[in-house]
């Protein structure tokens, strides 16, 4: 039995991948899978509108990989729930469920490399992988569909063929090059000019305003707090969270996950605010338990 039957014989991947996204989410989304169709990915399988598109691939053992494209809505939902506010974090828990449930259903050894986000195109582009299995997964949140999980498997397309290796040839005895075989290139030696130290101007420098567009997430941490999925599923409105810290400590500061400063917690016109009492040293991480 290929590895697509495999999968669609109880859907367990796909319900696998839902369950990942429920929980990354917070609990307050329920999704359905719809019916697996052993077909291509294209364009009317996908969520409507803008999506974004996650891809884990196969690197040894077979070609395609794993598709996870993403209504901007459910992606910004997914950003705002990790601890760094990134999606590759947040879908990483999705694509290892989904990877285990690949290498269990395949007979060879698979290699897969980290997810990394692509085009919708590249995703679209796999319909041309005739030689490969796909299956296509439409997860549903009510009548809404806001997302598409894809499996594609199968050998890699044909690459062509490197070029023959350019090499000096032999000289004879008479310091002469030999006479080419009948049909072989002349090859030769492409001679560089040498490279002169003013030639290197150090006048064109780039000034710090590249930098004033780039966006980080600057995030402030009271506390956090390790819980199973029972219990974070269990939670209702006015429930108490207890933190691993003492009232009165004080803040992490987090500039895209990495900790750099903390503070005590103030009220600035009604709003709250972060007075700076110390900046951390390169290289200290918060504590790696999970973030409440």
């Amino acid at each position: 039995m290929s590895i697509i039957n495999e999968l669609t014989a109880d859907n367990s991947v796909a319900m696998a991948v839902a369950a990942a996204l429920e929980t990354a989410i917070g609990g307050d989304l329920i999704l359905g899978v719809g019916r697996p169709k052993l077909t291509a990915p294209a364009l009317d399988l996908m969520p409507p509108g803008p999506v974004r598109v996650v891809h884990c691939a196969v690197e040894h053992g077979a070609g395609g990989g794993s598709y996870l494209a993403l209504t901007e809505t459910l992606a910004a939902r997914l950003e705002a729930s990790s601890p760094d506010e990134q999606l590759l974090s947040a879908l990483a828990p999705a694509f290892v469920t989904a990877n285990e449930s690949i290498l269990n259903a395949s007979g060879d050894p698979l290699e897969f490399s980290a997810p990394y986000e692509v085009a919708l195109d590249e995703l679209l582009a796999e319909s041309a992988h005739s030689d490969r299995e796909h299956v296509v997964y439409t997860l549903i949140d009510g009548n809404e569909r806001i997302a598409a999980f894809v499996v594609a498997i199968g050998p890699e397309q044909a690459s062509a063929a490197a070029p023959a290796e350019a090499t000096a040839p032999a000289m004879t005895g008479n310091g002469t090059a030999p006479a080419s075989a009948p049909g072989a290139s002349n090859v030769s030696i492409h001679e560089f000019q040498q490279l002169h130290e003013s030639a290197i101007s150090l006048s064109d420098s780039r000034s710090l305003s590249l930098l004033h567009e780039v966006e980080m997430g600057v995030t402030a941490e009271l506390g956090r707090r390790r819980m199973t999925v029972r219990d974070l599923l269990a939670l209702t409105p006015g429930a108490v969270i207890e933190l691993d810290r003492a009232a009165g400590s004080p803040v992490d500061v987090l500039v895209n996950g990495t900790l750099i400063a903390r503070g005590e917690v103030v009220v600035i016109d009604e709003e709250f605010g972060i007075r700076i009492s110390e900046i951390v040293a390169a290289g200290a991480n918060p504590s790696a338990s999970a973030a409440a």
